[in-house]
């Protein structure tokens, strides 16, 4: 894995992801920066998650610029947040064992392929019973049931990435959960669309390739943009 997206991988993320659903555009970018294609959708969300914000870092830069609006009075709210600190505080998607009804079974966290899973589901509770089998994969009694789903609760909550928000004009506090794949996602395409606007005018007059443009370092590239946005 290069560890980072050149605007050629920019493109090809973009053109890759553009059509398909969010749980799949996160492992597209993973994959346009060079991971293995195979195990991918078997990689636990943690480590998904780390991944993408060290791409993100490669790529843009550590500090992630995040625009929200107050929930009560309509502000907006702006927070700069840094990668590294975000990929830190994700915890260790390691499998748990855990003791039940005298027996042992493993916990492990959820996956991309459990989410697809879950998403397929007519309904919420479908959904979380579907979720359960495919982490646990064991009859349980009702208690010890209730005693698995709360800690397969704990162990989501601890993935999320929760900020805690404060309003400058009103004072009124929040917490949101970033949604790390979704967020990488919207700038890598602000990002492919923004590129292919400045190929297009450099092309328009200079008569050069795709894929010449593209090679251009970024200097060299706003250079040639400027020249053409001249001519």
């Amino acid at each position: 894995m290069s560890g980072r997206l050149s605007p050629a991988d920019l493109l090809a993320a973009w053109d890759a992801g553009a059509p398909r659903a969010p749980l799949d555009r996160a492992l597209v970018l993973l994959w346009a920066a060079g991971a293995p294609s195979e195990g991918l959708a078997a990689m636990a969300l943690e480590e998904r998650d780390r991944r993408l914000l060290a791409l993100r870092a490669a790529t843009f830069g550590d500090i992630l610029p995040c625009r929200t609006a107050c929930p009560t009075c309509g502000e907006a709210v702006e927070l700069d947040l840094s990668a590294a600190t975000l990929a830190a505080a994700l915890p260790d998607p390691a499998a748990e064992v855990l003791a039940v009804g005298g027996r042992e079974l493993v916990l492990r966290s959820p996956d991309s392929r459990d989410l697809a899973a879950a998403a397929a589901c007519g309904d919420a509770a479908a959904a979380e019973a579907v979720l359960f089998e495919r982490l646990v994969g064991s009859d349980l009694a009702p208690d010890e049931r209730a005693a698995v789903a709360g800690r397969i609760e704990a162990r989501a909550e601890a993935a999320e990435i929760v900020l805690a928000l404060d309003c400058p004009g009103c004072g009124h506090g929040w917490a949101e959960v970033l949604d790390v794949a979704r967020f990488v996602w919207a700038e890598v395409e602000a990002a492919a669309l923004r590129l292919m606007g400045e190929v297009a005018e450099i092309a328009r007059a200079f008569h050069w390739s795709e894929a010449a443009i593209l090679a251009m370092s970024p200097p060299r590239r706003r250079a040639y943009l400027t020249l053409a946005r001249g001519s």
